[in-house]
């Protein structure tokens, strides 16, 4: 259960679900469920984003406690922009993503399974 407090759980948890996920839709008995999966793929790729944004902002925001091994607080501080940097470009390809998983949840959607 998310703690909804705690993003070291959080994130734990999350990374233990992905991977209960890649294991359990190696086959699907019920191509009906298809839809739902890549619905709460798509919840769970926003919120993805929204965590990606919201780490870079955490970034910048603590850079004054940024050192490097060695208490050299430029360092430290250059190397938290730059955390911050890759992660709003990691945000942006998952706002790509985001975008074709909708593209592919909306034809999804059209689909009427049969036996």
């Amino acid at each position: 259960m998310p703690t909804f407090y705690d993003p070291g759980a959080d994130a734990g948890e999350a990374s233990e679900a992905l991977r209960g996920l890649a294991h359990a839709t190696r086959t699907f008995e019920n191509p009906q469920d298809l839809y739902g999966v890549l619905g709460d793929l798509l919840s769970g790729m926003r919120s993805l984003k929204q965590v990606l944004d919201q780490l870079a902002e955490a970034h910048v925001k603590n850079r004054p406690h940024a050192f490097d091994d060695h208490g050299d607080h430029t360092i430290g501080s250059k190397d938290a922009l730059a955390a911050a940097d890759e992660l709003h470009q990691a945000a942006t390809l998952i706002d790509q993503a985001e975008e074709r998983l909708d593209a592919a949840v909306g034809a999804a959607g059209c689909i009427a399974w049969r036996e």
